[in-house]
């Protein structure tokens, strides 16, 4: 028999898995469907005849065409300008940074740029937190504070692309044996997906 625990740890975990999966097949679909009923008619009547397909065909085509774009300079900058413009909209820049901060973490972009897990006292004293090593302070930060310090993002929950960035001295810095998509799990689910390293009963 499962506990009521284990049971919640078990549905937390599907949802987890199943949420991505699901967002990005209907994505998928509905892309799909829109580029199907906008070309599909008007290739009929210039071929003479119905292409089973068509959409995902289009779609595939689209997809590869921006990807091709977007990795240019001109693609780049022309980008940049779209989501600049969209951050400045009302109500538009919540939905789509909200959209991009959930691709964002879906895809764990952030997870490249942290080099280990660490623990620190923080926001206080008797407070701790999970961070993430990212670089080495700035050398004058380093020669005017007399310390060895790293640069850590300590992410927040249940948006782990969201965070703070501090300063923190060497000695004053735990390293975690965890790896950094079992930590960046522990803190989306707010404790309730224990690293499977090591779990704390």
């Amino acid at each position: 028999m499962f506990s009521v625990k284990a049971l919640r740890k078990i549905f937390i975990t599907g949802l987890l898995a199943l949420i991505p999966i699901a967002v990005t097949i209907s994505v998928i679909i509905w892309i799909f469907n829109m580029v199907d009923s906008i070309f599909r008619v008007p290739l009929e009547k210039i071929i003479g005849f119905r292409i089973i397909g068509i959409g995902f065909i289009l779609t595939m085509f689209i997809i590869f065409g921006t990807g091709v774009f977007a990795t240019n300079y001109l693609g780049k900058e022309f980008i940049q300008f779209i989501e600049r413009t969209l951050s400045k909209i009302p109500l538009v820049n919540t939905f789509y940074l909200s959209i991009k901060q959930l691709i964002d973490t879906i895809f764990m972009k952030q997870r490249y740029a942290f080099k280990r897990t660490v623990l620190v006292e923080y926001p206080s004293k008797g407070i701790f937190t999970i961070g993430f090593v990212t670089a080495d302070v700035p050398l004058e930060i380093a020669e005017k504070t007399g310390q060895k310090m790293k640069s850590i993002f300590i992410p927040t929950t249940p948006n782990p692309t969201s965070g703070m960035f501090v300063m923190i001295s060497e000695k004053e810095i735990t390293s975690l044996n965890i790896s950094v998509e079992a930590a960046l799990k522990l803190v989306v689910s707010g404790g309730i997906l224990l690293p499977e390293e090591k779990q704390i009963k």
